[in-house]
């Protein structure tokens, strides 16, 4: 890339120092790095410390300090290399390449690491792959030997506040969406909760001009008041079936569903004639989806929207609703905490957790009346639509940081 005028590049070994000072005996929290996230505490993160007795052997840092995590990830490939930023100090593996710089502004090197301007430089050192601990086979020489550009240390400062505040407003916006999720959470735990197995369970009220009256609400099994469908166990499919997204037809695993909703990365996709040859389970607009097989077992999907022919591949069923009970409302209870601790129950253990049709057919539900389906199922979709217009925002948010940061950490937008 051509720098603009003022520009020069400069290896990171001539502008930082790496770190060697070790925890030793001095008592540090353990950190670990998580790609796309940061410095995460490595017993909230793991359930323990991973330190033992390495812990003497990990690095110190001081707030500002940076580690190059060399564990390759499918969205890093090149690993990634975050700023301890939110504390004074920490002890991190020895095993990460940790550094501080002694010229240029730390935030703007932050987010030039954040746009991954060194991924082509490191792909090109990197050698023969992964090593057996999991770690990229690059030597710290490698790493330092990278080059970088540097601008004025004002326009370093200048770039970096713009990219920070664009920064703020993504991380602002995230926050409201997780307040927003809880309060959906919350809405769904009030609306559906069951009077019989809470005391404290708000038994009438009103919403939305409708009385709510739970005490009134009939029991019934889930197979009476709608069809389960799964793949046929002789119609399942093999790595013969699978084909190109422009020949095939999409195959939906629980890798699709994200937070109830169709996600179309890692898809894959089956012949036509694969998908002929079960048409009970071909997808139809506002059908649920239930992961009935695998570690995401009672993950549920609602189809609201979807524009191409689909099918299920045999780790989910379909449910579709009688005239008893609204679709969409249908969906919100598979989701509840009331459902989901019954199917936490139920279902098989083992190296592939495992829940039956027939078990998830006969698991008991209280069903409202329709007008009380009726406006519960229009609070929560309203609820569902505000997190979705928040979603939409913020990756409207990020797509502008992003338009940013190649403006400016280019030169091809100045800020003296």
């Amino acid at each position: 890339m051509k720098l603009p005028d003022g520009w020069k590049y400069i290896k990171l070994s001539d502008i930082t120092t790496p770190l060697t000072e070790m925890a030793g005996d001095k008592k540090y929290e353990t950190l670990s790095i998580s790609a796309g996230i940061g410095f995460v505490n490595q017993a909230k993160k793991f359930g323990k410390e991973l330190s033992g007795k390495q812990y003497g052997k990990y690095t110190v840092l001081q707030r500002g300090d940076f580690s190059y995590n060399k564990g390759n990830s499918k969205k890093y490939p090149q690993g990634c290399i975050y700023q301890l930023t939110d504390r004074d100090c920490a002890a991190v593996p020895n095993v990460f390449e940790s550094f501080r710089f002694i010229l240029g502004i730390n935030d703007y090197y932050e987010q030039l690491f954040m746009s991954g301007f060194l991924n082509h430089q490191l792909a090109s050192k990197i050698n023969h792959g992964v090593r057996d601990d999991g770690l990229l086979n690059l030597t710290g020489k490698d790493f330092y030997d990278c080059f970088v550009p540097f601008p004025s240390l004002a326009e370093q400062q200048k770039i970096a506040e713009i990219l920070c505040k664009q920064d703020k407003i993504i991380s602002s916006k995230q926050k409201l969406l997780e307040q927003k999720q809880q309060q959906k959470k919350w809405l769904i735990q009030k609306l559906l909760e069951v009077p019989h197995t809470n005391a404290d369970c708000e038994k009438v009220f009103s919403l939305g001009g409708v009385v709510i009256d739970k005490s009134g609400w009939k029991k019934e099994i889930l197979g009476c008041i709608c069809t389960i469908t799964g793949r046929i166990g002789f119609r399942g499919y093999t790595m013969s079936d699978i084909t190109s997204s422009d020949k095939g037809v999409l195959s939906l695993s629980p890798s699709n569903i994200i937070d109830g909703q169709l996600n179309m990365e890692d898809s894959t996709f089956i012949t036509l004639e694969k998908y002929l040859e079960s048409p009970e389970i071909m997808i139809q607009k506002h059908d649920i989806v239930f992961v009935k097989t695998g570690s995401t077992f009672g993950k549920v999907g609602y189809l609201d929207s979807i524009y191409q022919k689909a099918t299920i591949n045999p780790q989910l069923v379909i449910v579709r609703s009688n005239n008893l009970v609204r679709q969409n409302l249908l969906y919100y209870i598979l989701k509840s905490d009331y459902f989901q601790n019954f199917v936490n129950k139920i279902v098989v253990g083992g190296a592939v957790p495992t829940l039956s049709q027939e078990q998830l057919s006969k698991i008991m539900i209280h069903l409202p009346t329709l007008p009380e389906q009726e406006i519960i199922a229009q609070v929560l979709s309203a609820a569902d639509k505000e997190i979705a217009l928040l979603k939409s925002i913020i990756e409207q948010e990020k797509q502008k940081k992003k338009s940013l940061a190649q403006l400016l950490l280019t030169g091809t937008v100045r800020v003296k």
